[in-house]
C-alpha cells in the first residue's frame, strides 16, 4: 500500500468516484485519476487502482463519525451499531453507480473478495471504537471479524436494493445483529454491563 498523505488520499477518493461514475472502471488509469484530481501524477507515486478503492472506502468510513452528538446515549449497543453502520451506507448511496462499478466482479475473484473482507473488518474496528467497545486484543479482533462479516452481508444486500431504498440493507443488518446478540450476548459486547449501584443493590 502506498504511503499517501491524507489530502492526497481524499483527492484520490474523489477522483475515483467521479471517474467510476462516468467511465468503465477497467479504463481508469493513474493518469486519468490525476487529471480528475487536478494533481500531478507524481503525487500518486506507488498507488494502484486498488489503492484508489481503499481511499474511497476510507472516506465512507470517516463519514460514520459525523455528528456523533446526534446519537441517542440511551440506545442499546445493537441499535447503536445498526445506526453507525447505516451511516456508511447512507454515505455510499449518492455514489451507488460508482461503487458498483468499482466492485464489479468482486464476488468471482477470491483475491478481491479477501481484500473486500479486510476493508469490512477495518470498518468494523472503526464502528466498534466509535460505539465505545473494545476493538483491540483477542476479544476485539474477534468482534471485528464477526462484525466485518455482518457488514459484508449488508453490503451484498445493499447491492440488491433499489436506488434510495435501504429495505434489504436494513433487513440484513438487523437480522444479523440480532442473531449475534442472541448467540454471543455480553461476550460480543451487545449486553450492557450492570452499573456499580445496580450490582450493589442486587
Amino acid at each position: 500500500m502506498a504511503h499517501l498523505d491524507s489530502s492526497i488520499r481524499r483527492d484520490l477518493a474523489r477522483a475515483a468516484l467521479s471517474l467510476a461514475g462516468s467511465v468503465p472502471w477497467r479504463e481508469v488509469t493513474l493518469i486519468r485519476l490525476a487529471d480528475a484530481a487536478a494533481r500531478p501524477v507524481s503525487d500518486f507515486y506507488g498507488a494502484t487502482l486498488w489503492e484508489a478503492v481503499d481511499c474511497v472506502e476510507e472516506a465512507f468510513d470517516r463519514a460514520i463519525a459525523d455528528d456523533l452528538n446526534q446519537l441517542d446515549p440511551n440506545q442499546s449497543v445493537r441499535d447503536r451499531l445498526f445506526e453507525l453502520i447505516m451511516r456508511r451506507f447512507e454515505a455510499m448511496e449518492p455514489h451507488r453507480a460508482a461503487v458498483l462499478a468499482m466492485e464489479h466482479g468482486v464476488d468471482r475473484d477470491p483475491t478481491l473478495m479477501a481484500a473486500a473482507h479486510q476493508r469490512h473488518v477495518r470498518c468494523a474496528r472503526w464502528v466498534l471504537a466509535i460505539a465505545g467497545m473494545e476493538a483491540d486484543g483477542m476479544t476485539g479482533q474477534a468482534r471485528a471479524q464477526g462484525l466485518g462479516v455482518i457488514i459484508g452481508q449488508a453490503r451484498a444486500a445493499w447491492r440488491g436494493d433499489s436506488a434510495g431504498d435501504f429495505a434489504k440493507t436494513m433487513a440484513s443488518l438487523d437480522k444479523n445483529l440480532r442473531r449475534a446478540e442472541e448467540m454471543f450476548g455480553r461476550w460480543a459486547g451487545f449486553e450492557a454491563k450492570p452499573k456499580p449501584d445496580d450490582a450493589a443493590g442486587s
